[in-house]
């Protein structure tokens, strides 16, 4: 069961635990999250989780309540209090409530912390390939703050869905930037491409996991401006994500990629991140 959560404070069940209409959350998605997996009771790749929630916060002026061993004790509290094992944590951080809605920032408002669990509802044993469409890009222009505004990103992935696909990819007049949960990498002729990071770009955790262990494997990889003919032409094209990991793209709107197949180079980049799983729930028994 994932039913405890924590809220400013407390460790609570799910159902019990309540935030004011106030909270600029609520009201305005003033706000931050961050979601990784938890492998074996561990945490994957937490101190870069909580690095990139710092960068975020100070990007949207936000002061962090706790520090990283705070951070730590809170979220493996969770964790424990849930049963342990493989979960998703969800961590969101919102700048608090205000006595009446108004748009500027409040003063001396504590900010509401949520930190919750859920089933890790994704293994990836093996490969699964998936079918996308292109989209504009019509999100805001700081996409890499990881913000709980995500209205552009949920219309965007539904329009996906009501298409008939699993996932788009987004583009700003031709440029390719993201996923609407994910990262994009492609494949051509061995080498590795993905989208060099900026404002339009969440700087993924996976996608850097992915990065590391492609030079590991000595394989060629250019992080650098890609446009859609780039991804169209590709050998293989893949979306990453914490919760995906790999998934290898075989069709993109009508436009079937390496025949259908899932590429070599992503069946050797999913062998080698479940390797690196398997080591770290390895060290953490």
């Amino acid at each position: 069961m994932t039913d405890i959560v924590y809220l400013n404070g407390d460790y609570l069940e799910k159902s019990s635990a309540k935030i004011s209409v106030l909270d600029r959350g609520f009201l305005f998605g003033d706000g931050i999250y961050e979601v990784f997996p938890v492998y074996q009771s561990t945490p994957f790749r937490l101190q870069e989780h909580l690095e990139r929630l710092t960068f975020c916060a100070k990007e949207i002026e936000l002061d962090l309540p706790y520090t990283f061993s705070q951070w730590q004790e809170i979220i493996n509290q969770v964790i424990g209090k849930n049963g342990g094992g493989n979960l998703s944590i969800y961590l969101q951080l919102t700048r608090g409530i205000q006595p009446q809605r108004q748009h500027d920032f409040p003063e001396n408002t504590p900010a509401t912390v949520l930190v919750m669990a859920n089933p890790l509802t994704t293994t990836i044993a093996q490969l699964s390939p998936i079918k996308t469409t292109l989209l504009d890009d019509i999100r805001w222009q700081n996409c890499h703050i990881k913000s709980i505004s995500l209205l552009g990103n949920i219309l965007l992935h539904q329009q996906a869905i009501a298409l008939g696909y699993q996932e788009a990819i987004l583009h700003r007049d031709g440029v390719v930037t993201e996923g609407t949960t994910t990262n994009v990498f492609i494949v051509n002729d061995g080498q590795i491409y993905t989208p060099e990071k900026n404002h339009h770009i969440l700087g993924g955790i996976t996608r850097d996991v992915i990065i590391e262990l492609a030079e590991q494997q000595a394989l060629t990889i250019c992080q650098q401006q890609l446009k859609v003919d780039d991804v169209y032409q590709a050998d293989e094209v893949w979306l990453v994500s914490s919760s995906r990991e790999i998934s290898p793209v075989t069709q993109i709107n009508d436009k079937i990629i390496a025949n259908g197949e899932i590429g070599p180079i992503a069946k050797q980049m999913h062998k080698a991140f479940q390797t690196f799983k398997q080591t770290l729930m390895a060290t953490s028994d």
